[in-house]
C-alpha cells in the first residue's frame, strides 16, 4: 500500500510542475503577443490610417521552398509546381503580369525559351503585337498544354468516367479519390 501512496504523490508532483510549466510557457506567449498588437506603427501611411489604430497589423512571415521547373513531361511535377506557386501568390500581392514575371524567374531557360517563341507565336496570329497581354491563367494554361503528357487528359478523364468503389474499399478511401480525380 505504502508503493501505492508514493507512486500517487511522485506523479502529482511531476503533474504539478508539469502544468506550472507550461502555464508558464503560456503567460509569457500571451505576453509576447499582446507586445506585438500594441506597437506602434513605423511610420507607414496606410498602416496608421488602418482600423488597426496604434497597433501594426499580425503579420505571419511564410517561407515558401519553390523548386524550379526544369521542362520535365510529367503531370504530378507540374501540378506540384504551381500549386506551390498559387500559394506564394496567395501570401503576396501579385499582379497577373508579375506572377508570370516571378514564375519565369523559377523556371529552367529552355522553359523560358519555350514561353518567349510561344508568345511570339500568338502575337504573329493575332496579327500585331502587344494585342493580347498574357493573363497568370493563360500561362498556366499554355505550360500544361505544352508540358502535360500527350494522355494525360484522356487517361484523366477515364479514370473520372469509370469511377466506381471497390468491395473492399472503404468510403473516406473512395472519397479521396473522388476529389484527387475532380480537382484534376
Amino acid at each position: 500500500m505504502e508503493n501505492g501512496k508514493k507512486d500517487e504523490g511522485i506523479g502529482d508532483t511531476i503533474k504539478i510542475l508539469l502544468k506550472e510549466a507550461l502555464e508558464q510557457q503560456r503567460n509569457t506567449m500571451m505576453d509576447n503577443f499582446a507586445q506585438i498588437l500594441h506597437r506602434k506603427p513605423r511610420g507607414d501611411a496606410s498602416v496608421s490610417n488602418s482600423n488597426f489604430g496604434n497597433a501594426t497589423p499580425f503579420k505571419v512571415q511564410v517561407h515558401f521552398e519553390i523548386p524550379i521547373f526544369k521542362g520535365q513531361i510529367d503531370t504530378y511535377v507540374i501540378h506540384k509546381w504551381l500549386n506551390v506557386l498559387e500559394g506564394y501568390f496567395f501570401v503576396h500581392d501579385f499582379s497577373s503580369w508579375e506572377k508570370i514575371i516571378f514564375a519565369l524567374l523559377k523556371v529552367a531557360p529552355n522553359v523560358k525559351d519555350w514561353w518567349e517563341t510561344y508568345c511570339e507565336q500568338k502575337d504573329e496570329s493575332i496579327g500585331s503585337l502587344f494585342v493580347a497581354t498574357p493573363t497568370w491563367n493563360s500561362f498556366q494554361d499554355a505550360i500544361k498544354e505544352q508540358y502535360y503528357p500527350i494522355r494525360s487528359y484522356e487517361d484523366q478523364y477515364i479514370k473520372w468516367t469509370t469511377l466506381w468503389q471497390g468491395s473492399n474499399q472503404d468510403v473516406p478511401e473512395f472519397t479521396n479519390i473522388f476529389h484527387t480525380l475532380c480537382t484534376k
